[in-house]
């Protein structure tokens, strides 16, 4: 894990114990010139008379740079696996 700009590796920690969410789609949005935010959600089929959901579960903006080596890892992990 590197963050941008840095070279060396940081610590990561997690000061509060976080969530892992399961989401079944996405969206991507560019909301600035340099900034994508991700939309992720679950879907929710109709039950007992309710409609059927798209259930937000997360929203992340990043830099364009930080999106494009999220994607490149992405790729790599799918390519792995074949």
């Amino acid at each position: 894990m590197k963050t941008d700009g840095h070279g060396d590796t940081p610590t990561l920690t997690e000061p509060e114990p976080l969530p892992s969410l399961f989401v079944s789609g996405y969206a991507i949005q560019v909301v600035e010139e340099n900034i994508v935010r991700l939309l992720f959600w679950t879907e929710l089929p109709a039950i007992g008379g309710q409609e059927h959901q798209a259930r937000l579960q997360a929203r992340m903006a990043m830099p364009e740079k930080i999106f494009r080596r999220f994607v490149s890892d992405g790729r790599k992990i799918g390519r792995s696996r074949n």
